[in-house]
């Protein structure tokens, strides 16, 4: 039992050196998982002032800014595009991990008791010992091309990653620009609904005066409730419009958040040709499936590397014994060379297979730069569109807000009626709608070209 003891102990310093062993070397070699600081740099993973800093956020004013930060934090789709580069840099660690040497350590110790029939009880026991370090290359051109390959899906999930971004930031800002245009918008219907009021109150003074028939009291009245109900629709916009904001966020909250107006969007000045071009070089998808075609490459190569002997080499050293004191040693050295003479095609089916591969990869990115160019084209059409429609919308709002004012004068005076007035108060309120339309059409657009071109 003491000898057992021993050995048992002995097994735990082994194999804690062993581990500790390992661990100094893949930190030397750069291969250590950075999980714990993966961890802290991770936004998707958040302290408690975070929280508390995010949620003071919703209870104020917020900024475009602020919705798209929080939306990077805590959109599934970010979090989901974090993972896959997490992802890409284990499957990088595992593919580089095949250069380094395996090393092994064990110990075992039986103990028998046994009696014969008519025989005095015997016992004995055994225990055994070993270490042993071992390094294999074989199909080393294979590894190389394994960890070249990791290595450009790593960029691929950066890049998707920064794809993801800019889709996430561009949905935000729809839906920011959508949320500030529906609060814009009641406050217009609040401003139309006091107009009416006011219409209204003058209506009903006058009929008390004897200057105005009953029928401007009714009409103004109807006016009135359904300048009321436009109001409502207008309110449970915003409360819409807040909820695709929220989920655009990745957040589920109950609350109307608030936003800060957008006055002025800084115009986009180049050109269609510049816009396309910028497209093709920052569009992250594309760099992406450029990355995807040098994969395939490689793959062709990797399979035409069949037709090619292999070279494989692997080296081992272990000391043991059947006690403790490890006296025995072996030493073993293996050089090969497989020539390959006849796979029943494999090799060229393989061949074929990833050649079809390469072309079917850079069939889609063709049409992924067609996809591309009609996106940009969209965008830069509604972008015009909206450009050119704001100096109409602002002039439109100028003269019907004078039409309105000689609308009031003529109701007043006694020359006008109350169609006439009705009609010039729904120009204005129109009026003003449609050039707020037209900004945040604009804002939109421009947040749509930005994505299409990859310049987030």
């Amino acid at each position: 039992m003491k000898k057992l003891g021993i050995l048992l102990g002995c097994s735990i310093l082994l194999v804690s050196f062993s581990a500790q062993a390992a661990d100094e070397l893949l930190r030397s070699s750069g291969l250590y998982p950075q999980d714990a600081t993966a961890q802290e740099k991770d936004p998707l993973r958040l302290t408690d002032e975070q929280k508390k800093e995010i949620d003071e956020l919703l209870t104020g004013t917020l900024t475009l800014e602020d919705c798209i930060r929080i939306a990077l934090i805590h959109s599934p789709r970010a979090h989901s595009a974090q993972l896959a580069v997490e992802e890409a840099h284990v499957q990088l660690n595992l593919a580089r991990g095949e250069f380094l040497p395996t090393v092994k350590a064990g110990a075992s110790q039986n103990y028998t008791v046994s009696q014969p029939a008519g025989q005095p009880t015997a016992d004995h026991g055994a225990s055994n010992a070993y270490a042993q370090a071992q390094v294999s290359i074989s199909g080393f051109t294979d590894k190389v091309r394994a960890v070249k390959i990791a290595d450009m899906q790593v960029a691929q999930a950066e890049l998707d990653k920064n794809n993801q971004t800019n889709l996430i930031s561009r949905n935000v800002k729809r839906a920011y620009y959508a949320l500030a245009s529906a609060q814009r918008a009641v406050d217009i219907r609040t401003k139309s609904r006091e107009l009416y009021q006011e219409q209204y109150d003058r209506a009903t003074e006058y009929y008390k005066q004897g200057l105005r028939p009953k029928v401007d009291v009714t009409t103004a009245e109807v006016n009135l409730n359904n300048e009321k109900l436009r109001l409502i629709r207008a309110q449970n916009a915003v409360k819409t419009a807040s909820a695709n904001l929220s989920n655009a966020m990745g957040l589920t909250t109950p609350h109307v958040l608030q936003v800060v107006q957008v006055e002025e969007v800084e115009p986009l000045t180049l050109s269609f040709p510049d816009a396309v071009k910028t497209a093709y070089e920052n569009r992250p998808d594309i760099l992406s499936s450029q990355t995807n075609a040098k994969i395939g490459q490689i793959r062709v190569n990797q399979a035409k590397a069949g037709y090619l002997p292999t070279f494989s080499f692997s080296a081992g050293f272990n000391k043991y014994s059947d006690d403790l004191r490890l006296d025995n040693e072996e030493t073993k050295l293996m050089l090969s060379v497989d020539i390959p003479i006849f796979s029943a095609f494999k090799t060229y089916n393989s061949v074929k297979q990833a050649r079809l591969n390469l072309e079917r990869i850079n069939n889609s990115n063709r049409s992924l730069l067609n996809d591309v160019f009609l996106e940009v084209q969209s965008a830069y059409i509604a972008m015009q569109e909206s450009a050119e429609s704001i100096p109409l919308a602002a002039l439109n709002v100028e003269k019907a807000k004078e039409n309105l004012e000689l609308a009031q004068g003529r109701y007043n005076e006694g020359i006008g009626d109350s169609i006439e007035l009705k009609d010039a108060e729904v120009a204005y309120t129109d009026a003003e709608l449609s050039l707020l339309t037209a900004r945040y059409d604009y804002a939109a657009a421009v947040a749509d070209l930005k994505q299409a071109m990859g310049t987030n």
